[in-house]
């Protein structure tokens, strides 16, 4: 069998880590059709391409609707990244555990992927009445408080990046959504090390993140306390916000220790 040039190659592995990587928490099936509107890409090339990873099982075709959706094999590789020893996720662990137990709101650790967050760890609240976050779910930076922490303490090009990429979009009546109103409250966020979002990205929900630094000072992850707001007074918000800091903060430290990584 004749062998592909090296650069077509490549070509081929860009086009497959496009397709697999267009599905998200928010878009978990799509068709041939839609990924090759999406991506730019003619349908036949698409469609090869998906029938080579359902071979591999990294897609699979719901019986159901006909679409793509992730495969089994996929999962295979993402649970050996989740179980890594001394990730940033076990590392993190019993610390958002303990989170948990002080403040009685689920708690999640975000690290920054483009112009979004990623969330890598969980820890739910024990409370039938809670704001819930699954380990890769996405969510835009300027409609979450992990995000906002990014948007102020990264280099400056980030934000005027993110904006550029889709706007400011938005995902609620409380959404921000102008670089001027966004940055108004980067003077804060810088001096308290601690950033907010009160219905911002989910109506009824809001959070508290404070920022991981690595060894170099650089902002590698976010912990978010996420609560419904019907339930949290000033009170209760002043001691999540205290809680949450503290809890980043012990992260630090444990990230310092670390061997020099890449997380976002």
């Amino acid at each position: 069998m004749k062998k592909m040039p090296p650069t077509t190659q490549r070509k081929t592995i860009d086009k497959a880590m496009q397709i697999m990587t267009a599905f998200t928490q928010s878009r978990p099936e799509l068709a041939v059709t839609e990924l090759a509107e999406r991506l730019a890409m003619h349908k036949s090339v698409v469609s090869r391409i998906t029938a080579t990873l359902r071979t591999w099982g990294m897609l699979e075709v719901n019986p159901v609707t006909g679409r793509l959706r992730v495969g089994p094999m996929a999962f295979r590789i993402g649970t050996l990244f989740s179980h890594h020893p001394n990730s940033l996720a076990d590392v993190a662990g019993p610390l958002l555990a303990d989170l948990v137990s002080h403040t009685g709101h689920s708690v999640h650790l975000s690290v920054r992927k483009g112009e979004f967050i990623l969330v890598v760890a969980t820890v739910e609240s024990p409370s039938a009445l809670r704001v819930i976050m699954r380990v890769g779910d996405e969510r835009h930076l300027h409609a979450t408080a992990a995000g906002k922490l990014f948007l102020a303490l990264c280099a400056p090009e980030l934000l005027r990046k993110t904006y550029r990429a889709s706007g400011f979009v938005p995902l609620t009546p409380h959404t921000i959504t102008t670089m001027a109103d966004m940055e108004r409250g980067f003077a804060r966020i810088r001096r308290e090390r601690v950033a907010h979002n009160r219905g911002e990205n989910t109506l009824g929900a809001g959070a508290v993140a404070a920022p991981v630094y690595s060894r170099t000072g650089e902002v590698v992850a976010a912990v978010s306390t996420v609560f419904p707001l019907n339930v949290v007074d000033a009170e209760q918000r002043s001691l999540i916000e205290r809680s949450t800091k503290a809890c980043a903060e012990s992260l630090s430290v444990k990230v310092a220790q670390m061997p020099q990584r890449t997380f976002a």
